[in-house]
């Protein structure tokens, strides 16, 4: 079996198709990935290979500019900080962010400070009851408060995570084994969101109140948000990271979490003139906050 010598390249490659052919909503020929850095078809087809390593910051910064992706993202790929799945995982999830906030703000102004309220305080109270005081979050210690879902560490080829209905109201929510990555761990917090948000809201109809269909998308994400990066801990973090530093890329490692989801709570707490986040960022007008 042949060993491929550059492989954060070859993932990264793979990565660039497909987002290409996500955003294109087709197929992508090889040299179209190519194209974006202008190599020719033997080029790219070492790039492909993992034959040739891709890692100028010129080049990087390009990638990122023509897929319109974080920069961040992309280093990452290509340093092999992450992988292929959990890029493309952040991407989605990335973009997902921004579409649950559009579809919610149709609903007005209100219905989403209700919503956020509703969501934060039932997150609070689980993670009052696990003694939630450091970041980042155990996730197992938050699961023994829903005693109807399970979690299974398993070799998984085709996604971070997933979730099985093993009999009526019982769950069971299996994850990548390996090395815990921040993308992992969100995709299990949202499995966790779409099973107490959804299927089993009844459960805590007190707590939630009933269910709109148009605005479970955004429940989910803040139910994410609040219960990996809770605002209160996020801001109390934000004010003590250092200004020379990227902001998002410290406070990620912090809570243990996707840059992604990190860049979603700058922009909430920014969106929502929450006061402690306003004097943050007012007082560090020069920080980096680019995800």
């Amino acid at each position: 079996m042949k060993v491929v010598k550059f492989l954060n390249s070859s993932q990264l490659f793979k990565f660039c198709q497909k987002v290409l052919g996500d955003q294109k909503g087709k197929k992508v020929h090889d040299q179209e990935v190519g194209a974006i850095l202008n190599f020719n078809p033997s080029d790219c087809s070492h790039w492909k290979k993992g034959e040739k390593n891709v890692k100028s910051v010129f080049a990087l910064e390009k990638l990122a500019r023509t897929l319109k992706v974080e920069i961040s993202l992309i280093h990452d790929l290509a340093s092999g900080a992450i992988g292929l799945d959990e890029a493309y995982f952040e991407y989605q999830e990335s973009k997902n962010f921004d579409t649950n906030l559009k579809k919610a703000m149709v609903l007005g102004e209100e219905t989403m400070a209700q919503t956020r309220r509703k969501i934060y305080a039932f997150v609070e109270s689980i993670q009052g009851k696990a003694d939630f005081k450091t970041p980042p979050l155990y996730l197992p210690e938050i699961f023994r408060f829903f005693p109807f879902i399970s979690l299974q560490q398993i070799d998984m080829m085709d996604r971070l995570s997933r979730v099985l209905r093993t009999k009526p109201g019982q769950y069971l929510i299996q994850f990548r084994k390996g090395d815990l990555k921040p993308q992992t761990r969100m995709s299990v917090a949202l499995d966790l969101a779409r099973i107490v948000l959804g299927g089993e809201r009844d459960r805590f109809r007190v707590e939630l109140g009933g269910s709109r269909e148009e605005l479970l998308p955004f429940e989910r994400t803040l139910f994410v948000a609040a219960l990996l990066c809770p605002q209160r801990m996020f801001t109390n973090e934000l004010g003590k990271a250092d200004p020379r530093k990227n902001l998002v890329s410290e406070l990620a490692t912090v809570f243990w979490t996707p840059k992604s989801l990190i860049g979603f709570q700058v922009q909430d707490s920014i969106r929502n003139k929450h006061e402690a986040a306003r004097t943050v960022f007012s007082a560090r007008p020069d920080a980096t906050l680019s995800l």
